[in-house]
């Protein structure tokens, strides 16, 4: 479909290709409401139309004024003109749905915008939706607020997210955010616990974050399960059946006892 293009110009990797065949097979049938930050020449929004042909609505926006003059016979594309994280550009967007079901981040790629885009729109991602971040490679260079070991770099805060998802193991009497103060500080801006607690995976590839939402149940350890009748080796398994994660206490731990990420630490 996508190599079969004639309409406006569409700019992606080939991997990106694969991987969005992959995780987006799902939903390719259902009713979805699309968030694409970053339209160029408008291209993709096409092409979404086309993968989603049950599609509700697919949304693109982009910063560049010339934007505005891309027009498409699909009544269900929309462009909006304008900056994804000021707080005007998330007021119209609402305006046109208060909830999506797919969110991609093809925008400025530099790190601040990364962040305080997921910060500003994860929110607006339904339960069973997906979030996805393009071209993440940029938070490796310097022009886009990058570097390999930079505290504040996108991918090192998409990092902090895996950490966020296992919360529960921490062993610290931490909130979930705490790990993210820094990233506050620097970028003004928030997130609540209770989006924190919607966050169900990661998956990192190439350039890529998929990051996946769900249900706050879904997204704990659960129970233990154990099952099978001989323990020849060990008897200690049965008898923790169906019970819950307890986290071992790290107060002592110096590895976790730092107020801030030890790669923060180090620009003090």
């Amino acid at each position: 479909m996508y190599s079969q293009h004639t309409g406006k110009v569409s700019d992606k990797w080939s991997s990106y290709l694969v991987v969005y065949d992959r995780i987006l097979k799902s939903y390719r049938n259902q009713k979805v409401r699309l968030l694409e930050i970053g339209v160029q020449n408008g291209g993709s929004l096409e092409i979404w139309a086309k993968y989603f042909s049950n599609a509700k609505l697919i949304v693109g926006c982009d910063i560049n004024p010339k934007c505005a003059n891309l027009s498409y016979e699909d009544p269900r594309i929309h462009v909006l003109v304008g900056d994804a994280t000021s707080d005007k550009v998330k007021s119209n967007l609402v305006k046109l749905s208060k909830s999506f079901d797919i969110i991609i981040d093809d925008g400025s790629h530099y790190s601040s915008d990364i962040i305080k885009s997921f910060a500003k729109y994860f929110p607006l991602l339904r339960c069973g939706g997906v979030y996805i971040v393009e071209d993440i490679h940029t938070s490796y260079w310097k022009k886009y607020e990058g570097g390999i070991f930079y505290p504040f770099s996108s991918i090192t805060f998409l990092k902090h997210l895996v950490d966020v998802i296992n919360y529960e193991h921490w062993g610290v009497k931490e909130k979930r955010e705490s790990i993210l103060k820094g990233f506050f500080k620097k970028y003004n801006f928030q997130i609540d616990a209770i989006n924190l607690q919607s966050i169900h995976s990661i998956t990192f590839l190439n350039s890529m974050c998929v990051i996946f939402k769900s249900e706050q149940e879904n997204n704990t350890i659960g129970k233990r399960c154990v099952s099978g009748l001989v323990d020849d080796i060990s008897k200690a398994e049965r008898k923790v059946n169906n019970t819950l994660s307890v986290p071992q206490d790290q107060k002592n731990n110096r590895w976790s006892d730092f107020d801030l990420p030890a790669d923060e630490k180090f620009l003090e």
